[in-house]
């Protein structure tokens, strides 16, 4: 059992649904795709999930990148898999449930952006989760922020929608703001921003 299907979770998610955007159309096939990157995404998701919960030994993957302070380091532990398990079967659920919630909108929205942003929204939440890396937590935090703020305008024609996506996305970014200042504190003057680090004593 590794993190590779973690990972290729993300990509199912991530690449699924930019597929879900690009796709012609707005019917019921489109909104059974986007339904199903989601169900796979979110299978991909629960194996190592699954494999953590029932032998209780932790899964760690670490990539260097270029972005400063950053690396692509993600964990799996048991609590980190006990919300993988929740965000994974409630998506999953949602997704069904969104075949036919989205139906009443055919032809006059385009469902392939719903199920854009929905797919995002998954995977920058399973990022959150995974993330082991301060620069990598903020960056999932981010694209959680903005596929929400997108999914609460899909009725974007209603002043009450557009009020409370905006008013959403102002508070999600309050909380990114605090977020940063808790990092650079937590990094002081050598920068370093593995989770690993910042909890060592």
């Amino acid at each position: 059992m590794n993190l590779g299907w973690a990972v290729a979770a993300l990509l199912v998610l991530t690449l699924g649904g930019v597929g879900c955007a690009c796709g012609r159309g707005s019917g019921k096939g489109l909104s059974r795709v986007g339904a199903a990157v989601t169900v796979l995404g979110s299978g991909l998701a629960l194996v190592p999930a699954i494999g953590v919960l029932w032998t209780g030994r932790s899964l760690a993957l670490r990539v260097p990148w270029q972005v400063p302070f950053g690396a692509f380091a993600i964990a799996i532990d048991p609590l980190t898999a006990f919300f993988i398990v929740v965000i994974t079967v409630v998506s999953a659920l949602a997704a069904i449930y969104g075949i036919g919630y989205l139906d009443p909108y055919r032809g006059r929205k385009r469902l392939g952006a719903a199920w854009c942003f929905f797919n995002l929204l998954v995977a920058s939440m399973l990022l959150i989760t995974l993330a082991r890396n301060g620069v990598l937590f903020l960056m999932a935090w981010e694209g959680m922020s903005l596929a929400s703020f997108f999914l609460v305008m899909f009725e974007h024609e209603r002043a009450a929608v557009r009020d409370a996506g905006w008013t959403y996305l102002t508070a999600a970014h309050l909380g990114a703001a605090c977020l940063l200042v808790l990092f650079v504190q937590l990094a002081g003057p050598g920068g370093d921003l593995d989770f690993d680090r910042l909890a060592a004593p």
